[in-house]
């Protein structure tokens, strides 16, 4: 390791510390405006070995957000999960890449999610981060949940996002009742209602266009708040604040002190079983 590269940060936990980010791997599900910023952060904490799943390709309305995205990377044929590695490849080549060019709901996502030590999900689905929240309780892996969100009220236009750590059985984003099960019931059995953005979202329609609002600077902050808490958590400096809460808005970041909700099945009775919770029932067949 080259400790002179992360001298300034040895200075805050000190080199067992660093030896701890090395040492470790990260899966990063969603390599998106969330997901780019998560990448680019972890590679510069000197992370030894990042997974990124993603099956998407670059569109014309990422280029507004997506760190790493060169002016002239074609559309189509760029893959986002590309871009990412390629991004750490310029930040530290020894860093140990996968880019995994595979929907979540695959046998070769869940393996590779499976054999890592913790978990960055930046998806923008309830279907998708129930999945990655019974797979990281079964497995018993740190889950960081990251969404950021735009939302036009009649009380005004508030924005912001929120981080939740997921790493005992002590709350989840269920028993926290921070996503909604009908909603994920609905992005997993089918395609056309996952399109259906109004409910997804909360925006109104005329906001949305196709997709929700998304801001890179928002964005950066949601993520930054994940990896500081995961930074904290590994080096060591401190226990993870389990929620918390960005109001971009009213530039505040808030801890949250909700109770969840007791005896939560995702956290009481997923946790720990491994093969046995049935998570592969989520995969989609051919």
């Amino acid at each position: 390791m080259n400790f002179g590269r992360f001298e300034r940060q040895i200075r805050l936990f000190g080199e067992d510390g660093q030896k701890k980010f090395q040492n470790t791997s990260v899966a990063i599900v969603g390599a998106g405006g969330l997901g780019s910023h998560v990448v680019q952060q972890l590679g510069f904490l000197g992370v030894g070995s990042l997974i990124i799943v993603d099956p998407d390709e670059l569109e014309e309305t990422n280029r507004n957000r997506l760190i790493g995205v060169h002016y002239n990377d074609p559309i189509p044929g760029t893959k986002k999960v590309g871009i990412a590695k390629r991004l750490i490849n310029t930040i530290d080549p020894s860093i140990k890449v996968e880019a995994v060019f595979k929907e979540l709901r695959t046998e070769e996502a869940f393996s590779k999610i499976k054999k890592s030590n913790y978990v960055f999900g930046c998806v923008d689905n309830d279907g998708s981060r129930l999945i990655l929240t019974e797979l990281c309780n079964a497995f018993g892996i740190p889950y960081f949940d990251l969404a950021s969100d735009i939302i036009n009220e009649k009380s005004g236009l508030s924005y912001g996002g929120r981080v939740l750590v997921n790493f005992d059985d002590k709350g989840c984003l269920c028993c926290y009742k921070i996503i909604s099960l009908s909603n994920a019931s609905i992005e997993l059995e089918s395609e056309e209602a996952r399109r259906d953005k109004d409910e997804i979202y909360g925006v109104s329609r005329e906001y949305l266009n196709s997709t929700g609002p998304s801001v890179v600077s928002i964005d950066g902050v949601v993520a930054s708040l994940a990896v500081t808490e995961f930074m904290a958590m590994i080096s060591g400096l401190r226990s993870p604040k389990r929620l918390l809460y960005y109001h971009g808005h009213l530039g505040v970041v808030n801890v949250s002190v909700d109770k969840p909700q007791p005896d939560c099945y995702y956290c009481k009775s997923i946790r720990g079983k491994y093969n046995d919770a049935n998570i592969g029932r989520y995969l989609k067949r051919k």
